[in-house]
């Protein structure tokens, strides 16, 4: 009998574990499937991961944000044009990161950790080329996107922080949803 108890405790115990580790090992799932999606160029597949109205509007925040720091303050509360250029500001933002924020543009920004692939700059006939080309958005290739190059910092048990090794100051923020999947919610990138 007591011998039948120690087996049942150990399944139990063996189940709970394995459940816990499947929990603390989705985000490493999921990052290995966006990888997949990120080497094949499926933006379709890339978007199951990205909760995207979610997206846009912790986008649109942070870019509101970093406006009004920027905009000097409005003196005169009377002044009918002292809001006009907040919401014309307002209106651009929205309109950029609606734009920004489409499969195509999200694959991208995880492959590249940038907004925009770079440009060279532009140069007149008196100038010299730049001596070094510019990094253009080609095709990911295993050395630049593998789940080894990116990192997973927990900020909770619903919340974890992707990030380049290479480039910590770029980062994707994934909620979990449900219990095993995981959505890209937030980016912060250079420049933003």
């Amino acid at each position: 009998m007591k011998n039948q108890k120690n087996v049942v405790f150990a399944a139990l115990t063996a189940v709970v574990l394995a459940v816990a580790v499947l929990l603390f090992a989705s985000p490493y799932i999921a990052l290995h499937s966006i990888k997949k999606a990120l080497d094949a160029q499926d933006a379709t597949r890339l978007s199951q991961y990205v909760d995207f109205p979610v997206l846009r509007e912790n986008l649109k925040g942070k870019l509101m944000e970093s406006m009004a720091a920027k905009l000097p303050p409005s003196q005169d509360s009377d002044n009918p044009f002292g809001g006009i250029g907040k919401m014309i500001g307002g209106v651009v933002i929205g309109a950029a990161v609606d734009g920004l924020v489409s499969p195509a543009s999200v694959m991208m920004v995880m492959q590249s950790g940038q907004v925009a692939p770079r440009t060279p700059s532009s140069t007149g006939p008196s100038q010299e080329p730049p001596s070094e080309p510019q990094a253009q958005p080609a095709p990911s290739t295993p050395e630049q996107v593998t789940s080894r190059n990116f990192s997973v910092d927990y900020q909770g048990f619903n919340l974890v922080r992707v990030y380049r090794k290479s480039d910590p100051d770029t980062d994707f923020y994934f909620r979990r949803d449900g219990l095993m999947g995981w959505k890209l919610i937030d980016m912060n990138l250079r420049g933003m």
